[in-house]
């Protein structure tokens, strides 16, 4: 029990930054769409889409029970290129701040029936990973370890891409997630270290 216990605190020291989700509203539950409607940031609806936290432009927005098959998916966000109506470079953002270095990112993309829409996913301007592209309306889940930053404000942007220049392609996003990964304190992981070897030490005492 004795080093069940200790094991549990030092393994929390390392997970307890891990817990807390640096992006506000990242399920896009809260926002200014009505049940079963779209919103959009170009003005394309007569009401423009708002969401705490995030920033939309062009022909980004979200969807809240809407669109045939993403009905069921509850409220989402979404990246749409239509040339039709001239519109290009759907944009999502959204700044944070942390005294961390490293981070895990993660989300989840799906495409629209039909014509597909391409994503670059960026951190202060810097692409996590070349183009993404998911392949049908089945959600899936990407993260990204990222290391080697500095404390501050940072930037974490989805940039709507049209590769197979469609007139009309959409993609959409979820449960995005910025989780702080910093260690311990050098002399609070030394602590822990001592508590654990101490553990070692009074069971082998017992054992003889």
């Amino acid at each position: 029990m004795f080093r069940s216990v200790l094991f549990l605190a030092f393994a929390s020291a390392f997970a307890t930054s891990a817990h807390a989700n640096l992006i506000q509203n990242g399920s896009f539950s809260n926002s200014s769409v009505a049940y079963g409607s779209a919103l959009y940031a170009n003005g394309f609806t007569q009401t423009v889409v708002s969401a705490p936290g995030w920033t939309f432009s062009n022909g980004s927005g979200i969807i809240d029970h809407a669109w045939d098959s993403m009905a069921s998916q509850g409220t989402v966000a979404f990246l749409q290129n239509y040339s039709p109506l001239h519109w290009a470079d759907p944009i999502l953002s959204q700044a944070f701040s942390s005294s961390a270095s490293s981070f895990q990112v993660s989300f989840q993309l799906s495409q629209r029936g039909g014509n597909y829409e391409s994503v670059n996913v960026k951190l202060d301007g810097k692409a996590l990973a070349p183009t993404l592209q998911p392949v049908g309306s089945e959600w899936t889940s990407y993260t990204f370890n990222i290391a080697g930053l500095t404390g501050g404000t940072h930037t974490l942007s989805f940039n709507g891409i049209n590769l197979s220049n469609a007139s009309d392609s959409t993609l959409f996003i979820d449960n995005v997630s910025v989780l702080a990964t910093t260690v311990p304190e050098p002399a609070s992981a030394a602590l822990l270290l001592t508590g654990l070897g101490l553990a070692g030490l009074i069971r082998r005492r017992r054992a003889k």
